[in-house]
């Protein structure tokens, strides 16, 4: 009984942990406090327990406490695992993480404390102290790759820089700080594109600030997830606004070029409606316009090419799913991992290529694939009301819809709808030559050459 005390820190801290990241580190330095105190009680536990079973129960205790003090947190790295590539995703980047940053240097420290309390001389003795010692190797590696920084390179005589505009992380970039300011508002919840638009879209550097925004929830945006219940599409144009006022106050400047992509296209264009005269221009690319309407197109063609292909698995899953909405990313994940092969599109990896985003520190590149899954599953469920035709009649701006020829074409075609409706000041449709639905990236010469052409159309609009 009393050597049962020895796992009672564990639970607490296990508790303790869940109450307080219950999605694991945010920042580099609660990642260290995670790593320092689960040694530290994993030595507690290894001396009052006196056995070596200390190293497998002290883990394990702080394991179920914590999962069930986050019972009520909502996301594919909190829930139970799924048996799909998100699902186990998830299981990486979320329970996977703590278990390198808590679990194994609880272990650890157990190991040392049992040892420390053992007098024997046996080869088994010697051998656990040396994989004990591999263990810690691996212990400190991990918690000195946690806080090294990213790696922001520098532009002479211009701006490079990481900064926050409160919990929204944002990549300054530009070769002169008096140049027009253009935000980039990404396309996937929790979306983090800093890797793209800076190697592809570098360019524009040299005509803008490029201002580049991780969404609520993804990179270094990640503190801003929780609390889910508020995470909304209301939430998003408001964090749209947010960011945009803290920009034009730093670069005192009346007016912004705002630039989004996919489904960043909602919270920004309701971020216009509401404040045209933040904005001298708006540029959609891949421009959402009815979501659920969308989807459901999507859905029926992705059944159709699965069907056409005899992948007899695919048909199965959609077929269990249903059309869409859903409620939550696993019954999108179908049509996302396979949107590639159905319209011949080449998105790519889009989600691990900005991970290794030099700018990103080992703790942000986490956050950016985390960050999108947990982001998507509390906020696309969401979007299922939205429907531009009814909702925005009329932008106040200069609006111009950037799709390529290779988009989904359902998108298109509810993109053409509310356009064909819809009032602004000037609007326009440009299409992208051999583009898929990331087509500024596709195409980054083409999306240059269009970016001029707005600045010199609304240079007297700034």
């Amino acid at each position: 009984m009393a050597r049962g005390v020895g796992l009672l820190p564990a639970l607490v801290w296990g508790v303790l942990a869940g109450f307080w990241r219950p999605r694991g580190p945010i920042f580099p330095i609660d990642a260290v406090a995670i790593l320092v105190i689960s040694v530290v009680v994993g030595v507690i536990a290894g001396r009052i327990v006196r056995s070596r079973w200390a190293i497998l129960l002290a883990p394990i205790f702080f394991a179920l406490a914590g999962e069930i003090t986050r019972v009520g947190f909502t996301g594919p790295t909190v829930d139970y695992p799924r048996p799909t590539a998100l699902g186990l995703l998830a299981l990486i980047v979320g329970r996977g993480l703590y278990a390198l940053l808590a679990l194994l240097p609880m272990a650890v420290g157990a190991a040392y404390g049992a040892g420390s309390r053992r007098r024997s001389r046996s080869a088994w003795r010697f051998v656990g102290r040396f994989v004990a010692g591999v263990f810690a190797l691996v212990v400190l590696v991990t918690g000195v790759a946690v806080v090294l920084p990213g790696r922001v390179a520098p532009i002479p005589g211009g701006i490079s820089e990481m900064a926050y505009a409160g919990k929204i992380g944002l990549m300054i970039r530009g070769a002169r700080a008096t140049a027009p300011v253009l935000l980039f508002v990404p396309g996937a919840p929790g979306g983090s594109e800093l890797a793209a638009m800076r190697q592809r879209l570098g360019v524009l550097e040299q005509t803008f600030v490029v201002v580049t925004m991780d969404r609520r929830g993804g990179g270094r945006s990640f503190g801003a997830l929780d609390p889910t219940p508020t995470f909304t599409v209301d939430d998003e144009r408001r964090t749209v606004l947010a960011v945009t006022d803290y920009l034009r106050t730093r670069f005192r400047r009346d007016k912004i070029y705002l630039v989004a992509h996919s489904g960043g296209t909602i919270g920004a264009t309701l971020a216009v409606q509401d404040s045209p005269d933040k904005f001298a221009a708006y540029v959609g690319v891949g421009q959402v316009a009815d979501p659920t309407a969308s989807d459901r197109t999507q859905y029926d063609d992705t059944l159709a090419w699965a069907r056409s292909k005899g992948d007899t698995a695919l048909v199965a899953r959609l077929t269990q799913v249903g059309r869409p909405p859903y409620a939550n990313i696993y019954g999108y994940e179908p049509m996302v991992l396979n949107e590639d092969a159905v319209y011949g599109s080449d998105n790519g990896d889009a989600l691990l290529e900005n991970a290794q985003a030099p700018e990103l520190g080992v703790l942000d590149k986490v956050h950016v694939v985390a960050g999108f899954l947990d982001s998507f599953d509390a906020l696309y469920p969401g979007v299922r009301g939205v429907d531009f035709r009814t909702q925005v009649p009329s932008l106040g701006v200069p609006v111009y819809f950037v799709a390529g020829d290779r988009e989904v074409p359902a998108r298109v075609r509810d993109l053409n709808l509310w356009f064909s409706a819809l009032q602004a000041p000037r609007k326009e449709i440009v299409t992208l030559k051999d583009a898929g639905h990331r087509s500024m990236f596709d195409q980054p010469a083409q999306f240059e050459a269009v970016l001029k052409r707005v600045l010199a159309e609304n240079a007297g609009n700034p």
